[in-house]
C-alpha cells in the first residue's frame, strides 16, 4: 500500500466534550486513525503526534518546528504526502507558512473539523477521509499546500476562515477553490500561483499587526512599536488608506528602516497606492509603507517574520509584496 505521514497537531477534530458538556482535547492522531477502519485499509500510515491543542495556541514558533517535521518527512522517498490535523482558528496560517517553507513538491494537505469528535454529524472523518484521496492522487503534486475541509480543496496563499462554526466556513474568494471531492472522485479546477520559498530560518523576526479604526492618532502605533519589533503590518482600510493622524507615526517607523506594511480589513481584493489625499495609500508610499497585493494581514506578518530573517534586502522585499508573494 501507498505510504502516507499523519501529523497531528491537535483542534478541533481531536476534542470531545468532557463530563460538564465543554469541549477540550482528548483524542490522538493514532485513535483518530483506529476510529475510521477503512483509511486504514486504503494506505499504510506512519503518525507523528507533534500536539494536542487548540490552534489558537498555535504560535509561529510552533509553525517552525511544524516545517522542520514536515520537511524532514520528505526525506522518505517512499511517502506519498503529508496529512495534517489541525483546529479551523489558525488553519490558514500554519498551511500559509509551510507554503512558504516546504520546497518538496508531495502534497501536503491540512484538514481539520468543526464539529468535535463527539457530535453524530462530525465533518471529521469525512475530512479526513478526502484528505487522504488527495494525497494519493498524483495529479496533487505541484500544488503548494493545501487545505481539504467540507468536499473543497483551497490553496494555503488564498484561504479565508469566514465563519465561526459553519462546515462551509472557509472560501477563497473570487479566486475559488483549486479542486472539490464528488463521490470519492478528486476533481481539479485550477492550479494556483506559487508561493515564493524561503529556506527555514532558525528563528522568526518579531513582525507586530496593528488594525486602523476611525478616529485613530499617531499614539497606538508608536507604543506597539519597541526596540524588538522587526516589522509592522497595518490593516488599513478599503485599498490601503489611513486617519491622516497616524502618518506621523508611520513616517517615524520607516525613518528607523522598519518595514512597514499595509493590507486590507476587507476580505478580498488588492491593496493599492492609489489615493494621493493625507492618509491615502499613495500619501502612505511616499512615507515608505509597503503594500501586500491581496495577501491578508496575517499572511503578511508571517512571510514578514521569514524574510526578515532570510537575509534579503528592502528592495528584495518589495519586490515579493508587490507580486502578493507569488513566485
Amino acid at each position: 500500500m501507498k505510504k502516507v505521514k499523519l501529523i497531528a497537531t491537535g483542534g478541533t477534530i481531536a476534542m470531545l466534550k468532557d463530563p460538564g458538556g465543554k469541549t477540550v482535547p482528548a483524542v490522538t492522531g493514532h485513535d483518530l486513525l483506529e476510529s475510521i477502519p477503512e483509511l486504514q485499509k486504503d494506505a499504510s500510515w506512519d503518525v507523528v503526534e507533534f500536539s494536542n491543542v487548540a490552534s489558537c495556541n498555535f504560535d509561529p514558533e510552533r509553525m517552525l518546528q511544524l516545517a522542520k517535521v514536515v520537511n524532514e518527512s520528505f526525506a522518505d522517498p517512499d511517502c506519498k504526502g503529508i496529512i495534517i490535523t489541525h483546529g479551523t482558528d489558525t488553519l490558514e496560517e500554519t498551511a500559509y507558512f509551510l507554503d512558504l517553507t516546504v520546497k518538496d513538491t508531495r502534497p501536503v494537505i491540512l484538514t481539520a473539523s468543526q464539529r468535535d469528535a463527539s457530535e453524530r454529524d462530525s465533518d471529521g472523518p469525512r475530512n479526513l477521509h478526502n484528505s487522504l484521496r488527495i494525497a494519493l492522487d498524483s495529479r496533487a503534486k505541484e500544488r503548494g499546500v493545501l487545505i481539504a475541509l467540507n468536499e473543497e480543496i483551497h490553496a494555503a496563499r488564498d484561504v479565508r476562515k469566514l465563519h465561526t462554526s459553519h462546515v462551509d466556513a472557509f472560501s477563497s474568494g473570487e479566486l475559488g477553490s483549486l479542486g472539490s471531492i464528488d463521490n470519492e472522485d478528486v476533481l481539479w479546477h485550477r492550479k494556483p500561483e506559487p508561493s515564493v520559498k524561503f529556506d527555514l530560518p532558525p528563528s522568526l523576526a518579531k513582525v507586530i499587526i496593528c488594525k486602523a479604526f476611525t478616529g485613530m492618532n499617531d499614539r497606538l502605533l508608536d507604543c506597539m512599536v519597541d526596540s524588538q519589533v522587526e516589522g509592522v503590518v497595518i490593516e488599513a482600510f478599503g485599498r490601503g488608506n489611513l486617519p491622516p493622524e497616524v502618518v506621523p507615526a508611520l513616517k517615524r517607523i520607516t525613518a528607523r528602516n522598519i518595514p512597514t506594511v499595509v493590507t486590507s480589513r476587507c476580505l478580498f481584493g488588492r491593496t493599492a497606492p492609489i489615493y494621493g489625499y493625507p492618509g491615502g495609500g499613495a500619501n502612505l508610499q511616499e512615507h515608505g509603507a509597503l503594500f501586500a497585493g491581496d495577501l491578508s494581514t496575517e499572511k503578511v506578518r508571517l512571510l514578514l517574520s521569514i524574510a526578515l530573517r532570510s537575509g534579503i534586502t528592502l528592495d528584495h522585499l518589495r519586490e515579493i509584496l508587490s507580486s502578493g508573494g507569488v513566485k
